[in-house]
């Protein structure tokens, strides 16, 4: 098969009843993915791991087991937040190279089959976007919301590691799950053996402004032309602010055809900056950006809106089965950093937000402007959810000492390279490694290349190989991130597989999405 991409990247009511003892299930009754040698069983967790609100949440997990394992089972974490991961196994257990240990997959709590939550009406507004108000399926939810945050997710991965019998475990995560992951690794330091941290969300989780995303565009597009963006390689910066300000005063209007049916396509100020954020999946794509900026310019925006519903066919969040829109607004709005006072209501929200964007300087959001840092944010999704019911915790400090590898993708808008590097300067011992030619979620970008060799060598205990063969990459200790990317690169092979989550608003239906014909590999299970 090939493999699909862990999605970084949105939340129905669950039936909670009191704490019971985990349940053993057979493998058909638990869901486990076909053709996967797998031990599918449930877990029952509290919902409240402090114990002052009675009910449980039971999790589905799958283990497959290494045919002599002798070291630490790996634990993968998906994105989102409101990815399932049970459904994923099977891409989990061709991607990562495990010898000698077991491979444990979980959906967390209110994903898969641990627990859904659900918000129909609000689950019918996802293809539009995961930016509509997502307030009444917060209230529809009850105070019970207050506890699928990515603490009450760590202390399920605790809970997890217990029943396995596990002293300590290894961590894989990628996009937002890199943040339960960091969240367990501050409260278990002594747990976690090592961790692999695949295109990180920020040490103090999305911006509220997207600031992150913002100043990566500049660099990221200029990246990205390199190779020549189709004669739009002059000033490729300077014409989306320039097309920023003209869609800001009128967006593109054009009418495709797609056989005999006429599709109209609008094009605004905001869609030009999520088609160079959904774009990280698809560098190819991305790369087509730039001229068609140039000819909308000249008056010609078919181009332009021919990319929007091909990058709208991208990020779409797939089956409720696999991606809970509900977790996902539920975990967003609880416990994201805000430019609001929660305890405000909509009007007074939005008039904070307009506030917090104005005091920062314009410069800060160029190419575009305080308005896409307000949309890019979670305000829209956010302006009427219901006050917290329960103050997030103060987060422990970054743990020190644990063995951690850091993947980044020059081309991330979403989780953007100086994210990584600044998580790196953090975590004492950390190692770096940069892909060239890749956006989100670097392992699944790169299968075969040095991403994979770093993983496998990692998780192995060794050094990390030095790559010498095509595009460029480089791999850089904690020491190091503090001065220019490229002055340590070593060479490594370009892949052309695209990677796939918009670090703070859309799902995915992979862990990384589909790559061209042309690129395609053809995996088979490694050695365990």
């Amino acid at each position: 098969m090939s493999a699909s991409r862990l999605a970084p990247l949105p939340f129905l009511l669950v039936v909670l009843a009191a704490p019971a003892p985990a349940v053993a299930r057979t493998a058909a009754s638990a869901g486990c993915p076909p053709r996967l040698v797998a031990r599918c069983f449930t877990l029952t967790v509290p919902l409240d791991h402090g114990g002052a609100v009675p009910g449980s949440v039971r999790l589905r997990v799958a283990r497959i087991p290494s045919r002599k394992a002798f070291r630490p089972p790996l634990v993968g974490l998906t994105g989102g937040p409101g990815q399932a991961g049970v459904v994923f196994a099977e891409t989990y257990d061709i991607l990562l190279p495990t010898i000698g240990r077991d491979l444990v997959v979980f959906d967390q709590r209110g994903t898969g089959g641990s627990g859904l939550l659900r918000c129909t009406a609000f689950e019918r507004r996802v293809p539009t976007g995961l930016s509509n108000p997502a307030g009444a399926c917060g209230r529809s939810l009850g105070p019970r919301r207050s506890f699928y945050t990515s603490a009450d997710s760590a202390d399920d991965l605790e809970a997890l590691r217990v029943r396995l019998g596990a002293p300590r475990i290894a961590l894989y995560a990628v996009s937002y799950g890199t943040r339960v992951a960091l969240e367990y690794a501050r409260r278990h330091p002594q747990r976690v053996e090592r961790m692999i941290l695949d295109s990180p969300i920020g040490i103090d989780a999305p911006d509220p402004l997207a600031r992150e995303t913002f100043a990566a565009v500049p660099r990221v597009v200029r990246d990205v032309c390199r190779a020549g963006c189709g004669g739009a390689y002059a000033h490729p910066v300077s014409d989306l602010a320039r097309l920023r300000a003209r869609l800001r005063r009128a967006p593109i209007r054009h009418v495709l055809r797609r056989g005999t049916r006429r599709v109209p396509v609008r094009v605004s100020a905001d869609d030009l900056l999520s088609m160079l954020v959904t774009g990280d999946l698809e560098p190819e794509l991305l790369a087509e950006i730039p001229p068609a900026v140039r000819a909308a310019l000249a008056g010609h925006g078919g181009a332009l809106a021919r990319l929007k519903l091909r990058l709208l066919s991208i990020d779409s969040g797939g089956p409720i089965s696999e991606f809970s829109p509900a977790l996902f607004a539920t975990t967003t709005c609880e416990e994201s950093p805000l430019a609001w006072d929660p305890a405000a209501g909509p009007a007074s929200r939005r008039s904070q937000a307009r506030a917090a964007a104005n005091a920062t300087s314009a410069a800060a959001f160029f190419p575009f402007d305080r308005r896409a840092g307000i949309a890019a944010g979670p305000l829209p999704l956010c302006a009427d959810w219901p006050a917290p019911a329960r103050a997030v915790a103060p987060e422990p400090p970054l743990p020190a000492g644990i063995p951690a590898l850091v993947l980044s993708g020059e081309l991330d808008l979403r989780t953007p390279l100086e994210t990584a590097r600044a998580l790196t300067r953090a975590l004492p011992g950390a190692q770096l490694l940069v892909e060239r030619g890749v956006g989100h979620s670097v392992l699944g970008a790169d299968p075969g290349g040095c991403a994979d060799a770093a993983v496998g060598a990692f998780l192995g205990g060794g050094a990390l190989p030095r790559c010498r063969r095509g595009g460029a990459s480089l791999t850089l200790s904690a020491q190091d991130v503090g001065g220019p990317v490229r002055s340590r690169a070593n060479r490594v092979e370009r892949h052309a597989w695209t990677s796939f989550y918009r670090a703070s608003s859309t799902g995915r239906r992979s862990m990384t999405g589909s790559a061209p014909a042309s690129a395609r590999t053809t995996w088979s299970r490694p050695a365990r």
